[in-house]
């Protein structure tokens, strides 16, 4: 079988279609969402998300 090169699997495509017991977001609504954020923050390694 071939191997096929830069072959990049959706990551959120991924998870969407793990089985556990948890409800993913549909990817599609996923990116939208990530899309709205501002692209500064993208660039900034110290940005995090979250309590922690």
């Amino acid at each position: 079988m071939p191997m096929v090169a830069n072959y990049n699997p959706d990551v959120l495509s991924c998870l969407a279609n793990l089985s556990s017991d948890e409800v993913f977001t549909p990817p599609a609504l996923a990116g939208q969402m990530l899309d709205l954020l501002p692209p500064e923050l993208w660039r900034d390694p110290n940005a995090r998300f979250g309590s922690g």
